[in-house]
């Protein structure tokens, strides 16, 4: 069976799904054919084990392949908080104690696949928190203005029970503290193992960064995929048909005890089948869904100072822990 060679860990709404979508055309490159897997971040898929996720996500890739996927939450901070986390034996340090919410998910990573290289895509977070609550509103489980949404997630205790597991609605501030969550990941891989790219970087020289990431994962690094030119959710305003969003039924349908039980009731094997062809079919239509047309509002200049405040700090030591400049750190100061 193939290994797994490399993973795509977010930042989410930071350019992953464009590069997912590039890289999956690499004639060297064999992933599969929905973005955000959800396996290291959530225990229940966890516990099926390392064969069970090598057996999905190399099914079909050809001799030699180098194999991957992209999953946005990995990068996340926590697992998701509905889901248990941190307390699993075989995850805790040889002391007893328990892991910070962001060493669970690099620890998992790293005890099964410990060679494997990491990308991540890394956006300006004051404009990464708007995207995200915008996609939370354009989903419609978010009802509240970003300024309201950002001085409450701001509040200490919020950004406390945030960092410790997150839903939709609450991490638009914590999945932006990158240098606290790639610090989890430095605490266990090391840093050559991790790939910086900025969005930056993806939209405005796509080929070169794109050559970089090829170069990085072990292929042909002059590659070229014919879709190069798109952005994949960039920007979305609108829906097509408003309101359609499969993950969001989904997720919906199973606080409905009589759905929940039906679903549990399916034989494992038709269980796993067609929840794996929901999840292809959801990634695909939500793709299909989003409408660049339409210009959405800008920040109101007050929010983005708030935010510009909160991240500077975490912003200055991810520079300091990758060594590597952050493009955003100069547009702050000439604000």
């Amino acid at each position: 069976m193939p290994d797994i060679d490399f993973l795509i860990i977010g930042a989410q709404k930071a350019g992953t799904t464009s590069l997912f979508e590039y890289m999956r055309r690499h004639p060297q490159i064999h992933m599969p054919a929905e973005k955000e897997v959800y396996f290291f971040n959530s225990d229940r898929a966890y516990s099926r084990g390392r064969d069970w996720y090598l057996a999905l996500m190399t099914a079909g890739a050809p001799p030699g392949a180098i194999c991957g996927e992209a999953t946005a939450q990995y990068m996340a901070g926590a697992p998701h908080k509905d889901l248990e986390h941190g307390d699993r034996d075989d995850l805790q340090p040889d002391s007893g104690q328990k892991l910070p919410p962001e060493d669970v998910i690099p620890a998992r990573i790293k005890r099964l696949f410990s060679e494997v290289k990491l990308v991540c895509v890394l956006r300006d977070p004051v404009d990464r928190a708007y995207s995200h609550y915008r996609m939370a509103a354009l989903s419609r489980i978010e009802s509240r203005s970003f300024d309201e949404a950002v001085d409450q997630l701001l509040a200490p205790g919020a950004l406390e029970r945030a960092r410790s597991g997150h839903t939709g609605t609450d991490g638009y501030v914590v999945i932006g503290e990158y240098a606290r969550i790639l610090a989890g990941f430095l605490r266990v891989f090391p840093r050559e193992q991790l790939m910086l790219v900025f969005s930056g970087e993806l939209e405005q020289r796509p080929t070169e960064a794109l050559a970089k990431v090829f170069g990085f994962v072990g292929v042909a690094p002059d590659f070229v995929p014919e879709n190069l030119n798109t952005r994949y959710l960039a920007g979305a305003a609108k829906q097509r048909i408003p309101g359609l969003n499969l993950f969001v039924w989904k997720t919906r349908l199973a606080r409905i005890r009589p759905a929940r039980a039906l679903w549990q009731a399916l034989p494992v094997r038709l269980h796993r089948a067609v929840g794996r062809a929901y999840s292809v079919a959801a990634y695909r239509i939500q793709l299909w869904n989003a409408r660049r047309d339409a210009v959405p509002e800008d920040m109101p200049a007050a929010t983005r100072q708030k935010l510009i405040a909160h991240f500077r700090h975490d912003s200055e030591t991810l520079r300091d822990l990758l060594d590597s400049e952050v493009p955003w750190l100069r547009e702050w100061a000439n604000r």
